[in-house]
């Protein structure tokens, strides 16, 4: 095979074309070398393994669908205004992450299967951080919440309410949101 010069984000664009149009379970180093006319050697220079290649591109799948748009603080958004965004995007994103993307994820091994959750655990802690960012920003919370009305805490309960509800496939949270309108914003 011929020796050529390619950069991580190439590979890593050409692995997110793969596991887009056929789903993470085509995704291979072989099949990635294959596509980009590599060796798999030069695959392996770039990612360590394979759980590494497929978390990289679950990573890319979540950063470009869901935290581009959301990993900028918008002083003239409150805070319940961008959970209700953040959800709403979340709903479309997973869909398309379920459909496309994990056909055929059950034949994935378990290495690979541990990595992307390790990922994803951590992609959700800097979301909450993100979270926390906006509410402690958000000029219209009222002063005179109850004590343990801390952002950390409002911003723990929010988004394990989110999670919960998108993982019982919801397609929206009108009871969440509009009891927290009520309670952090002044009438």
């Amino acid at each position: 095979m011929a020796s050529s010069v390619i950069s991580h984000d190439e590979l890593l664009e050409e692995a997110y074309c793969i596991a887009d149009a056929q789903g993470l379970s085509a995704l291979s180093v072989r099949s990635l070398a294959r596509a980009c006319h590599v060796s798999v050697g030069t695959i392996y220079n770039h990612f360590a393994s394979k759980d590494k290649l497929t978390t990289a591109t679950i990573e890319l799948f979540f950063r470009r669908s869901v935290f581009d748009g959301f990993c900028r603080l918008d002083v003239h958004k409150g805070f319940v205004d961008y959970c209700e965004d953040l959800y709403a995007s979340l709903v479309m994103v997973l869909d398309r992450f379920r459909r496309c993307w994990l056909k055929g994820a059950e034949v994935l091994p378990v290495a690979e299967k541990n990595a992307a959750h390790l990922r994803e655990q951590q992609i959700l802690a800097h979301a909450l951080r993100g979270l926390v960012e906006v509410y402690e920003n958000d000029a219209a919370i009222r002063t005179d919440l109850p004590v343990g009305f801390d952002a950390e805490l409002v911003c723990r309960f929010t988004f394990d309410n989110m999670l919960n509800a998108l993982h019982a496939g919801e397609n929206n949270c009108p009871i969440l949101f509009g009891l927290l309108r009520r309670t952090l914003y002044n009438a």
